[in-house]
């Protein structure tokens, strides 16, 4: 019984780091979050070349990320935890209020879903992969395909 309830204190512990992450530093652009949530030695596996795939480039990308979407609201549908790994399914909504990917701002309200794959140093995230649902948002903002 005890190794249960430790299992699930911990599954608890990593979803709430993941919450915090999400809904913290990029839904609501407070990147001060980041050095509480992610490893020294984060690494993100798709990277956009001029933020970098290191921690001061995740928060460097999710600071520029909310000057483009000031109104982001995102909100977490599913999440899968095994061991140190999870997975998160969230769709979000917003206004392209600025500079994105080299897009000046349309004004245009957005939606869009993604999926994070996750892995976990102690209750840090240390690697992050993730994957956009459909088109890549840029792609979409320029064919007013994601348009809500």
């Amino acid at each position: 019984m005890t190794y249960e309830m430790s299992s699930e204190q911990h599954r608890v512990r990593l979803q709430k780091t993941y919450e915090r992450w999400l809904l913290e530093v990029w839904g609501n652009g407070n990147v001060e979050v980041v050095d509480e949530v992610l490893a020294d030695g984060f690494v993100d596996h798709r990277p956009i070349p001029r933020f970098g795939a290191t921690r001061e480039g995740h928060m460097r990308l999710a600071a520029d990320w909310h000057v483009a979407f000031p109104d982001m609201k995102l909100t977490i549908e599913a999440v899968v935890i095994e061991g140190n790994r999870l997975v998160g399914r969230y769709w979000g909504r917003g206004t392209h209020r600025g500079v994105f990917a080299g897009i000046p701002a349309t004004g245009a309200m957005v939606s869009f879903t993604e999926v994070d794959v996750i892995r976990f140093e102690g209750d840090r995230i240390a690697e992050w992969w993730h994957n956009e649902g459909g088109q890549p948002l840029a792609q979409c903002i320029r064919l007013a395909a994601c348009v809500a």
